[in-house]
């Protein structure tokens, strides 16, 4: 008897885990992009004769954006919010411009090449170049440590002083702007000019007063400007690329139809899940009430099993986008309306728990999908960010923290660098909690080199200065 319990144990535990058709079906329909599940549609309808596409209609008075208001928390919008907002994806224009913006990127990394060889320089200068190039990551950032681009070059004499003066007398005066930044704020920085007041203002709001980027008021008084001034800095500082690689390996390019758009109307965040090209799918009346026989009713009950499932995958899909969508534009309302600097730390676990759903399908609706933003066509993935936590019990952004350990590293008394070890203490200090193997982390990928190498550089140019 103990060997049938447990035998009917592990049947009941086979069971349990085991995926449905069903919601295998609206797994992999939650994981498609826009024109992957229109070509799934495509397939749908000539494969099921169940299945029909009926006559596009005009959107209705009714279907208006949902709106999230500064003081108003998406938790408590209405049960039926889901169906009144579908807008017809032909008011999204732009359409042109984001495909032409895909084509360029395709040769990105090619044309930095490019505008190397073009330009005067010895022959040490374009190799390191042209390394360096091929170092930089897909958003266009450098990261790599100086070693490996010194390992990289074959040039027994190449230093890193080499290095860091043809990363930023080279390659950062390259097309586009922001190109080969170590960090956000250089990214940023590179992209503005020094001889507008306006961009200005911009620079001490990115290098001072960053943390006061909500409060009008704070950095009226901190900047020494009025309200008018001020709206024009945050608009020069949203007009910023803060990812100006943009797929630099070139691959192959793809018409992008953004899952979200997320507008800001007086004030108030309005979201849309556009209408895609299966809104209109349903069911066939042709063959309702037809009794049929043998293997035809074998296939036909199949396909109206498969019909049914299919509808309400889709049904499924267009509402966890909205739910993400509504929890994305609350927890990251600052990113939406002031650009990059105003983004929090947020996970998918984050968002999971807020909406009530497991992490894994909220990494199924985000993954490869983009959404339409004041900031432009981005990744729903760029919403998510890594934090730390404080002392206090909140979080502090990976990108604050990082642009700390520089700011100590850069402070440093010349010839006395300061250890991995005694940034993580000083830190601690300042109520970050982090180890130093996470300081070396974020010190590599700013592109920093260890305290023993930066104590060498400094004593390398004690000594030739006293030549």
């Amino acid at each position: 008897m103990a060997g049938a319990g447990g035998q009917n144990l592990s049947q009941k535990t086979s069971q349990r885990l085991a995926l449905t058709p069903q919601l295998t079906q609206s797994l992999k329909v939650l994981a498609m992009n826009s024109q992957e599940l229109e070509l799934f549609i495509e397939e749908s309808l000539e494969s099921n004769p169940l299945l029909e596409m009926e006559a596009p209609k005009e959107a209705l008075p009714s279907e208006t954006p949902q709106a999230v208001s500064k003081d108003e928390d998406w938790h408590e919008q209405g049960g039926d919010r889901w169906d009144t907002m579908y807008q017809n994806n032909q008011q999204f224009d732009g359409n042109s411009d984001i495909e032409q913006q895909w084509q360029e990127e395709q040769s990105l990394s090619d044309s930095l090449h490019k505008q190397i060889d073009q330009q005067p320089m010895d022959a040490k200068e374009r190799v390191i170049a042209h390394v360096i190039i091929d170092s930089l990551e897909d958003d266009g950032y450098f990261r790599a440590s100086i070693e490996e681009i010194v390992n990289n070059v074959d040039d027994q004499s190449v230093s890193f002083d080499d290095i860091i003066k043809v990363l930023e007398c080279v390659v950062q005066e390259l097309e586009p702007a922001g190109i080969g930044a170590r960090d956000l704020t250089e990214c940023l920085l590179l992209q503005i000019s020094d001889d507008d007041s306006c961009a200005m203002l911009v620079r001490q709001m990115l290098l001072y007063h960053a943390d006061l980027l909500s409060d009008d008021a704070a950095l009226m008084a901190a900047m020494f400007c009025d309200i008018e001034t001020l709206d024009a800095a945050r608009a020069l500082l949203r007009r910023l690329d803060p990812f100006p690689g943009h797929g630099l390996r070139g691959q192959e390019n793809i018409y992008v139809q953004p899952e979200i758009i997320f507008r800001i109307v007086n004030q108030q965040i309005e979201i849309e899940v556009p209408r895609s090209g299966w809104r209109g799918l349903k069911m066939s009346a042709q063959w309702a009430g037809k009794k049929w026989t043998g293997k035809d009713r074998e296939f036909m009950d199949s396909a109206n099993q498969e019909a049914k499932w299919l509808l309400h995958a889709l049904g499924q899909r267009s509402e966890t986008l909205m739910k993400v969508a509504l929890c994305l534009a609350e927890k990251q309302r600052l990113f939406l309306e002031h650009g990059i600097l105003g983004l929090k730390p947020l996970t998918l676990q984050d968002v999971a728990e807020e909406v009530g759903l497991h992490e894994s399908t909220i990494s199924r609706v985000t993954n490869g999908k983009y959404a339409q933003t004041p900031l432009g066509l981005i990744e729903l993935r760029r919403f998510f960010s890594a934090g730390l936590p404080t002392r206090g019990g909140g979080m502090i952004s990976v990108h604050r923290v990082q642009q700390r350990v520089k700011t100590l590293i850069e402070s440093e008394p010349l010839g006395r660098p300061v250890s991995d070890q005694a940034i993580s203490e000083r830190l601690q200090a300042e109520g970050i909690e982090i180890a130093r193997r996470t300081v070396a982390k974020y010190r590599e990928q700013l592109g920093l080199p260890p305290s023993s190498q930066r104590r060498r550089v400094a004593k390398a140019r004690l000594s030739q200065s006293r030549r």
